[in-house]
């Protein structure tokens, strides 16, 4: 059963720690129980300053993990490293937060680096010495046989002489 004491005793706790402090699953259902509980028999003036603490408490608390769970969120994205200890709604901003990181970022990068160039596979049919591409990036050298993806404005350039081919990719 949850009491105040004891949102009292996480918030501190989820303070402390550097990490998500591990919550039950059920943790907001119980939340929602205690809260309402409480504003039923809140009659005497103890009970409404405790129904008042523990709901300024549940928000200090939420507010202190949707900050880790942000942060974990961008390190996620960065380093790849699963977090631990989200209960459900908290899997779910995060996944939605790393879905928007990685949009962003991705925009970010054609912004940086100008327009996304169209790739083709091309399988080499004689050997091709390191040139300059129209992008001004080095390629190759590539030999017989090699099947590398390079700009579409240079791989119709190696077909085009006859030094290369395209495979068709799914």
């Amino acid at each position: 059963m949850l009491t105040y004491e004891t949102l009292r005793k996480i918030l501190q706790e989820e303070r402390a720690a550097n990490k998500l402090v591990s919550l039950p699953e059920d943790f907001f259902e119980s939340v929602k129980s205690y809260l309402e509980k409480k504003s039923q028999i809140s009659r005497e003036k103890e009970d409404v300053w405790e129904l008042d603490s523990a709901r300024r408490t549940l928000q200090e608390l939420l507010e202190v993990r949707e900050r880790k769970v942000l942060e974990l969120a961008l390190y996620h994205v960065r380093s790849g490293m699963e977090p631990g200890d989200l209960i459900p709604e908290e899997k779910e901003l995060f996944e939605r937060v790393v879905q928007n990181i990685k949009d962003f970022q991705a925009k970010r990068k054609v912004f940086l680096e100008g327009k996304p160039e169209k790739r083709l596979v091309v399988a080499v049919l004689d050997s091709v010495p390191e040139f300059v591409g129209t992008n001004l990036k080095t390629y190759g050298p590539f030999k017989k046989g090699d099947v590398v993806s390079i700009p579409e404005d240079n791989a119709k350039l190696l077909i085009g002489k006859k030094l290369a081919q395209s495979i068709e990719t799914a």
